[in-house]
């Protein structure tokens, strides 16, 4: 009944209106949607319930391991107090079940004294052995002492409970840079028989992948390195690795401070490489976002795995090039291509979460825009053509779909309110002739909205373009993160600070797309 109200007073309105190009329906307000399009300028408050982090401070890198015991992730990650406040970076840790929902936050491991190595902690990972207990290996750092940093550990029996072992701890071996020693990722090895341990490293100038073997988790030898990633990576950060079906991946987050800040991953037949980008007909998107997921590592319940890592609480690189560590944690179900590739889709958890309808209206539009109902026919027309849809007060999840086979730039934009003389756009380019060369999902910084021009670059990730170019959208919006997700094999997550309870638009800026299914949701109350 409330949809038949709402759609009897939109057509009520195109009844009673002119047919210009530019109409206003403020005047008419629906049940449930508030149509006003004056910006609000909202301070975030209160917890997260989706892109989880915790009430005070922020996410760091994390360190997800999947308990069988318990069908319990256990999400250990670096804890981010900022301003000075606490002691710097100890472990903390949250529980989820399905990557939507996070239950308790405890301090997993601590750090030590100022002048002690564990001033800092770093990243690690996390292990059982065959008696069921937990270790813990992790990095510790204190940029005062030589070396700067040393792999340590803490072990287990209940999962929450951790006791330092003093006793371990090692440094990088002679030829290495003694202060670039850090990130541990240990996994076992059946091809060895053994567990090994990836540490990220440097070796004449070069980003590496020490490794180290051991049968009982406590003693470990070194053994040849991993040295050839195709990558230009100065430090290859918090690595990961594991198999799924008879290929082995390799992941690690790029340091250097460029537009290619970001998570990448690697292929192989065995677990010591050759370690190869993986191509399939649509190309080699090695990436699995673009640079607001950074320091992804992964998880599997035995059947399916799960990529976290964190969006920056930074909208745009600060003074070093580099958005702010820290922030939101995002997770992205993997899902494996016959040819090996590895595509990232909306976890199950986190879509099935937004599962109440939420009304929804364009309140205005420009240039050659008709329809209702959901469907929208738009049309470039000397100018970017748009509708713009009312605030959503609530986090909600968009779907539908866009028929762009007569087009080939179109896309979303948030904080579309009063004059629109700043919003931040998703564009769609289906293009090879942007600086990348590739098709891509783009966020921009716009200032001049009505022709589209994109002053301020901020963030891009590839796009795979279907033959038939239409694309099945869903977009999760929570607060000040948006994460795009497109035809079940693209993720793109965003930190938008505008976007919060204020109008966004659907746009195109050629040709024309047609637009269908558009359902709004939200988390029953």
């Amino acid at each position: 009944m409330r949809f038949q109200l709402l759609l009897l007073t939109y057509i009520f309105l195109l009844i009673n209106t002119s047919c210009s190009k530019d109409n206003n329906i403020e005047n008419v307000i629906p049940l449930q949607v508030d149509t006003t399009t004056s910006c609000r300028s909202v301070v975030e408050s209160g917890a997260y319930s989706t892109f989880y982090k915790p009430q005070n401070g922020y996410v760091g890198d994390p360190m997800p391991y999947y308990n069988m015991d318990d069908n319990v992730c256990y999400l250990f990650y670096l804890q981010d107090w900022r301003n000075g406040a606490g002691t710097d970076h100890p472990i903390y840790c949250t529980t989820t079940k399905d990557y939507s929902s996070f239950s308790g936050l405890t301090q997993s491991i601590g750090t030590g004294e100022s002048n002690s190595q564990e001033a800092y902690l770093g990243t690690g990972s996390f292990i059982k052995n065959s008696e069921g207990k937990l270790y813990g290996f992790y990095t510790g750092h204190n940029g005062n002492l030589y070396p700067a940093e040393k792999i340590m550990l803490a072990t287990s029996t209940d999962m929450r409970t951790f006791t330092k072992v003093p006793s371990f701890t090692f440094e990088a071996p002679d030829g290495y840079d003694k202060n670039t020693f850090r990130d541990p990722c240990v996994y076992y090895d059946p091809t060895k028989s053994a567990y090994v341990m990836l540490v990220t490293v440097v070796k004449d100038g070069k980003g590496i992948l020490a490794r180290y073997a051991s049968v009982d988790l406590e003693n470990w030898n070194i053994i040849a390195p991993l040295t050839d990633f195709d990558s230009d990576a100065e430090i290859l950060e918090c690595p990961d690795i594991f198999k799924m079906g008879n290929k082995w991946y390799l992941l690690f987050s790029r340091i250097n401070r460029d537009e290619h800040r970001k998570t990448f991953y690697r292929i192989a037949d065995s677990p010591d490489g050759p370690w190869k980008r993986c191509e399939d007909e649509k190309g080699h998107h090695e990436t699995f976002d673009g640079l607001y997921l950074y320091a992804g590592k992964t998880a599997s319940n035995g059947t399916e795995r799960y990529l976290s890592g964190w969006c920056s609480t930074g909208q745009e690189v600060n003074g070093n090039n580099e958005l702010d560590w820290a922030g939101n944690l995002i997770t992205h179900k993997l899902v494996q291509q016959p040819s090996g590739k590895l595509y990232t889709t909306i976890s199950e958890g986190v879509d099935n979460k937004f599962n109440t309808p939420a009304d929804y209206l364009m309140v205005k539009s420009k240039g050659d825009v008709s329809g209702e109902d959901g469907t929208y026919l738009m049309r470039y027309q000397d100018g970017r053509s748009y509708g713009l849809f009312n605030r959503n007060t609530v986090p909600v999840k968009i779907e539908l779909s866009i028929d762009a086979s007569q087009s080939s730039r179109f896309g979303f934009s948030f904080g579309a309110c009063d004059d629109l003389s700043e919003v931040y756009s998703v564009t769609f380019d289906l293009t090879s002739s942007n600086k990348w060369s590739v098709p891509a999902l783009f966020l921009y910084k716009e200032s001049i909205y009505s022709t589209g021009s994109y002053t301020n670059e901020l963030n891009f990730t590839p796009l795979i373009v279907p033959e038939d170019n239409v694309f099945d959208i869903k977009i999760v919006i929570e607060k000040s993160i948006c994460v795009v997700y497109v035809n079940n094999n693209v993720a793109f997550s965003n930190r938008i600070y505008k976007m919060n309870k204020n109008p966004w638009t659907i746009f195109v800026d050629d040709g024309q797309i047609e637009v269908s299914d558009i359902s709004v949701y939200k988390i029953a109350n």
